[in-house]
């Protein structure tokens, strides 16, 4: 299996179970272009938050998300999959908050 070098990021970080301060989802749908979806997820880290934005989404799913809700993403690389425009599987371990997709990209900041 080739690794991949942004999962490897998010993998260094080791955030860990972290509270979901705030997720952000949007629509793109402009007039010459097909539409496309994204997802902004900011998790609390002590008193910082750390942003992981994901582009491209396909199949998103998403249930029970409320006050306290905490995530713990993992993530694969798809690309072996050969899916136009998807490249990762994104998905939440814990149980309290069902979160996943796939997306075509994703960056973290701090």
């Amino acid at each position: 299996m080739s690794t991949d070098a942004k999962i490897e990021k998010y993998e260094a970080l080791r955030l860990g179970y972290l509270p979901v301060a705030a997720l952000t989802i949007r629509h793109t749908i402009p007039p010459t272009s097909h539409a496309s979806q994204s997802l902004t997820l900011e998790l609390l880290t002590g008193e910082q938050t750390v942003s992981l934005r994901f582009t491209g989404l396909q199949q998103l799913r998403l249930e029970n998300l409320g006050p306290g809700s905490s995530c713990l993403l993992t993530m694969f690389s798809v690309v072996q999959d050969q899916w136009e425009g998807i490249r990762y599987r994104v998905f939440n371990g814990e149980q309290d908050l069902r979160l996943a997709f796939y997306c075509g990209d994703f960056e973290i900041s701090a």
